[in-house]
């Protein structure tokens, strides 16, 4: 389907002075093109923050369809009056579109700025051609989320999911970068509720721009105007915000999936086609994930320390003085090839010691270790979801073991890597993807 797009902006035209609907393809209808008009930032709209001024945009017009834009900077004004003129491009995005782009405005000005859609334009033409976006996007964008569950960190984020479903009008201060504080917002929200936000990056508030969720300027002086139109106003600054809050329904539930580190468990939640939900209701579909989780029963499952050389948390206690586990979890069977692989790095007496070491960790920290495991070698198997889930625990990890202990983890794993990165690039296997996944494993377990 076709992507009907305008340009707003300040020009001199036979038309008019000013600030306008400067440039539009022939399908975009006149009822839309009015909205466009009065919806569209004009001079001096775009909030003061550092790396640039820009927005991205997002919010429903009446004709059904959706409009994703940016607003950026576009030179000096064309009548001299003295700074910038503002340039807004305009995408008028069918639902069918939208869906296919998992309702998230991020995901479609990603693949639009692909095709240069979204550049300024110095001189702008009286006709657009419509666009066509080919692709779909995941559901999920779990570096993000990765990114976010460690600043501004699990109890940030589910008080800005709590408060934005319970607010018809929000405005954040963070010193997260707005972007991707809202970004993170819609990857956390199903995907049948995301439709339900509209929302700006960085412009200034305004009545006639009558958004759901907005950014407010850095001066908190500065706050008190948009407080007054009716906004409820959430301030992230302080890195405490939400410690100690108990958070219910969806907030909760993607709160616990944070701390856990278990982001692949959101995307397999948000993936789940439902056609029913909508905001109303998605309270108590995080309830209802919670329940089943701690209904469920518990896989045991443990790391394979001896032939697989990582620390193998509860395995490592049994063979110290407990009885062994069957290991029962699907990531294991499908990581057999690669477990093998690593078999020949492992020094027997080293694993021995760690095994002693492991013995006296409490139960919490070795199930925190098996989990580890399992996502180190799924990661090195090319699973970008286990990447980002371990970016997310492993400083979990760090913080609760002693320093020695993690040294001889990152030792374990860099052995293992080692190995595969070296069956990886012998002339008979030629597999360099897995070397590389075991290098972006061992950036993340040594920091760098």
């Amino acid at each position: 389907m076709l992507i009907e797009q305008a340009i707003f902006t300040s020009a001199n035209t036979d038309r008019a002075q000013g600030y306008q609907l400067v440039s539009r393809s022939p399908g975009l209808s006149e009822a839309d093109a009015r909205e466009l008009a009065v919806w569209g930032p004009s001079h001096d709209s775009l909030l003061e923050r550092p790396g640039g001024l820009s927005s991205t945009n997002l919010f429903k017009l009446i004709s059904g369809a959706y409009c994703v834009s940016r607003t950026q900077l576009a030179g000096a004004e064309y009548s001299g009056r003295g700074g910038e003129v503002v340039q807004t491009r305009f995408l008028v995005v069918p639902a069918e579109v939208f869906a296919r782009f998992g309702n998230n405005a991020f995901a479609v000005v990603r693949a639009a700025t692909a095709i240069g859609a979204f550049e300024v334009l110095e001189h702008l033409p009286e006709t657009l051609e419509p666009l066509t976006l080919g692709g779909r996007s995941a559901p999920v964008d779990l570096a993000l989320l990765a990114q976010l569950a460690r600043e501004p960190g699990p109890a940030a984020m589910a008080t800005l999911i709590q408060a934005a479903l319970a607010s018809d009008r929000l405005a954040i201060a963070a010193e997260t970068p707005c972007e991707h504080l809202i970004a993170g917002l819609v990857n956390t929200l199903p995907v049948e509720c995301r439709t339900e936000f509209s929302f700006s990056t960085g412009l200034k508030y305004s009545p006639s721009r009558p958004i759901r969720i907005s950014c407010l300027p850095g001066e908190p002086s500065n706050w008190r105007a948009t407080a007054r139109g009716g906004v409820t106003l959430l301030d992230l600054t302080n890195s405490h915000v939400g410690d100690g809050m108990c958070w219910k329904g969806w907030a909760g539930c993607v709160a616990r999936i944070f701390r856990s580190g278990k982001l692949s468990l959101l995307a397999c939640e948000l993936e789940q086609p439902r056609p029913w939900l909508n905001c109303t209701n998605v309270n108590a579909l995080g309830e209802q994930i919670e329940a089943n989780s701690q209904a469920g029963p518990r896989s045991e499952v443990t790391a394979s320390i001896n032939p697989g050389g990582g620390p193998g948390g509860a395995e490592a206690a049994a063979t110290a003085g407990g009885s062994a586990r069957q290991r029962a979890d699907r990531a294991h069977v499908r990581l057999e090839a690669v477990l093998s692989a690593a078999q020949g790095a492992v020094n027997r007496s080293w694993a021995d010691k760690l095994a002693k070491s492991l013995a006296g960790q409490p139960p919490e920290v070795l199930e925190l270790l098996e989990r580890i495991d399992d996502l180190v070698f799924t990661a090195i198997s090319g699973d970008d979801r286990a990447l980002a889930e371990l970016e997310v625990l492993w400083p979990t990890v760090v913080a609760q073991l002693d320093e020695d202990l993690v040294e001889q983890s990152r030792e374990q794993y860099l052995r293992c890597a080692l190995s595969i990165c070296g069956e990886s690039t012998e002339d008979r296997v030629q597999r360099p993807e897995r070397a590389v996944s075991a290098i972006d494993v061992l950036c993340v377990l040594f920091d760098e």
